[in-house]
């Protein structure tokens, strides 16, 4: 007897052997941090739920010709795992990954609609009415054009803009890289006296904070832009109630800035989409955040592993016997491998203390000598204990620095993505913390070391560089991280609003 059909909304880890009928109603690839493509799809059934499925790297070439956007389809045998992205795409608390027993037949099944989009209205929007990590579609009228930023060398373009709906409240959208590229071309292109209603599906909307107003904006991957196609019936009901309210954009008189040079101080930059905030402050948290902060740098912390790891002669990444070969998660081959700092130390701000990870490059800036050349030290003064910290490591301690980190609250520990060890940046970063009412009333919680080898089954984001193949990914930084800003961790996150690239780092994984 055949198995049953099943409903999306019923899906569960119980089993793998789920059935169900779906149509295709997203569809996009994902490059990871180890430079492999994986394809991501949202899932829509007949009773209009949702579901995320990744298509590993491994089985793309097996799956990409038969997956299409539109098209339906019957699926059946997943491994279903819990749906903790940082940023969601659906609410569904569970997504599928297929298998190489993954079934999919291309089927016409009309109950389910083609073009369903789950609109989530700019009342709603305005009045925080929305889960901060799940993104939605959200279609507006552009009243307004505020900035354009063009630069397509770098992919900093930036175009921000205030759109409107059937409920006249008004919010600001910002685009960015190729969806801002996508939106002026479409501009500068069609004429004068046009106006526009767009429609971002899988759009992230960020809280009004600090200075910066409530925002609509697009993912890195996954968002997809529609810009004034009637025949999306969205936009054609929108355009047709808006449009003699709509005001008409000249392109003549749009003001284009080209500068390829940063605007941005070296400051600026170091705290650019980072919680500036004390050690008492990050004691706080309860969730994965990119942090800067001050420590002096206390003593080093005594773990399972020692003070270096062994490293890929090609990339920073750590190293395995696999086949018979030494290689990376890369897959890059080495005759020997090269060893690579990897720090636990205690940082210290007053009373309140914290667990810094300092990984290659940082290391080196701050003792002045490689790895390889402090191991080969050790072994011409006849130690070979690989567990034995070279008394030249103590050349970092006793400094206090200003610190970006991504505070990780499963290992209560801060990995380092750079730091700053001038007067001037710290004098900065002490005067942009926020004030406690009574600070000593913050518990302090030190983690034990063998906290340290529990590895995350997964990263938290669905959106840049989950590579289902990399299972002994052990660490996931933040979502604002971009990953060629910290490379000492495998599996790293973008913003969905970044407009710029720290300094590129290592990745010590």
């Amino acid at each position: 007897m055949a198995r049953p059909i099943e409903f999306v909304m019923d899906i569960n880890d119980s089993k793998d052997l789920w059935k169900i009928v779906v149509r295709c109603r997203h569809l996009w690839t994902v490059r990871s941090s180890s430079n492999k493509e994986h394809l991501e799809l949202i899932l829509l059934d007949s009773k209009l739920d949702m579901i995320q499925a990744i298509v590993p790297s491994h089985l793309v070439s097996k799956y990409v010709g038969d997956l299409a956007v539109g098209a339906s389809y019957i699926m059946q045998n997943f491994k279903v795992s819990n749906n903790d992205f940082s940023f969601k795409s659906t609410t569904h608390g569970y997504k599928l990954v297929f298998c190489g027993s993954t079934y999919v037949k291309k089927t016409e099944l009309p109950e389910i609609p083609i073009d369903y989009f789950n609109i989530l209205g700019l009342a709603s929007i305005a009045d925080g009415k929305f889960q901060p990590n799940v993104l939605v579609d959200v279609v507006g009228g552009v009243t307004e054009i505020l900035q354009t930023q063009i630069n397509s060398d770098n992919n900093k373009s930036k175009f921000v803009f205030m759109i409107t709906d059937m409920s006249k409240i008004v919010v600001q959208c910002t685009l960015w890289g190729n969806f801002a590229l996508q939106f002026y071309e479409y501009y500068k292109n069609h004429g004068e006296d046009v106006n526009i209603v767009v429609l971002l599906q899988n759009a992230r909307i960020k809280a009004a904070k600090g200075g910066f107003p409530l925002n609509v904006s697009n993912a890195w991957s996954g968002t997809k832009l529609i810009i004034n196609d009637i025949s999306n019936v969205e936009i054609k009901k929108l355009k047709d109630s808006l449009n003699a309210e709509l005001p008409k954009l000249s392109s003549s008189s749009l003001q284009v800035e080209t500068t390829q040079t940063s605007q941005y101080s070296d400051f600026d930059k170091f705290i650019w989409k980072a919680e500036v905030i004390s050690l008492a402050e990050i004691a706080m948290l309860k969730q994965e955040t990119t942090c800067v902060t001050i420590a002096k740098l206390e003593k080093f912390e005594v773990g399972n592993s020692g003070w270096y790891y062994d490293g890929c002669a090609e990339c920073t990444k750590s190293v395995a016997v696999k086949d018979g070969k030494l290689k990376c998660y890369a897959n890059h081959i080495s005759s020997e491998p090269v060893p690579r700092y990897k720090l636990e130390v205690l940082g210290v701000d007053g009373k309140f203390k914290s667990r810094f990870v300092f990984w290659d490059s940082d290391c080196f800036k701050l003792i002045g000598k490689s790895a390889l050349q402090m191991k080969n030290e050790l072994v011409e003064a006849g130690e070979d204990n690989p567990l034995e910290f070279p008394f030249g490591l103590d050349a970092m301690l006793k400094k206090e620095l200003a610190i970006r980190a991504v505070f990780q609250p499963k290992f209560n520990r801060l990995s380092v993505i750079s730091f700053e060890d001038d007067e001037d940046s710290r004098k900065k970063v002490k005067d942009t913390f926020k004030s406690h009412e009574d600070v000593s009333k913050i518990p302090i919680s030190l983690a034990s070391s063998q906290d340290d080898m529990k590895s995350l089954s997964e990263p938290l984001s669905v959106f840049a560089d989950f590579d289902p193949n990399a299972a002994n990914s052990v660490m996931t930084p933040c979502k604002r991280i971009n990953p060629e800003a910290s490379e000492d961790v495998e599996s790293v996150q973008l913003s969905s609003t970044k407009t710029m690239k720290p300094e590129k780092k290592e990745d010590g994984r």
